[in-house]
């Protein structure tokens, strides 16, 4: 035998994209957000929009208040509004963005390699183990090691 037949085929990053898709599909491998990150300006899956909506629907609601009320029903409304985002519109942020992540980073291995290199994302084994965070950690080196333990199915 040859030195060339010993040797396995080459794995691409395509292939290791799809790899990780399945094993994501399957359960077997999640992903851990850090939206602080995520939240930035410059992250390829954030949506600067997803916040302004909020600030802007507060704003305007106080603006009425104030013109309708007084600036102490404005106060109120303006406290009121900065409450209602802390609680409930960060949420619809963070929705939002994994659901960005879902429909593109891990539809597309071109969006999966920008949003891996800019991080604020990390891959977690399911079944226990060290979680690989982005941009340090090796995904495709981790993807290889996860499917090589999993159960072939």
């Amino acid at each position: 035998m040859s030195d060339v037949e010993d040797q396995a085929p080459v794995e691409t990053a395509t292939d290791l994209y799809r790899a990780l898709q399945d094993l994501h599909q399957r359960g077997q491998v999640t992903l851990h957000h850090d939206f602080k990150r995520l939240q930035h300006m410059d992250c390829p899956v954030a949506v600067e929009a997803d916040g302004n909506i909020w600030a802007y629907g507060v704003l305007a609601a106080t603006i009425l208040a104030l013109w309708l009320g007084g600036w102490k029903v404005a106060l109120g409304v303006g406290a009121i509004g900065v409450v209602f985002y802390f609680t409930v519109g960060i949420s619809y942020v963070r929705r939002r963005i994994r659901r960005r992540i879902d429909e593109r980073a891990l539809q597309s291995l071109d969006d999966w390699q920008r949003l891996w290199r800019f991080g604020g994302i990390s891959l977690v084994p399911t079944g226990g183990g060290e979680p690989c965070p982005a941009p340090k950690g090796n995904w495709m080196a981790f993807v290889r090691g996860l499917r090589a333990t999993a159960p072939a199915q």
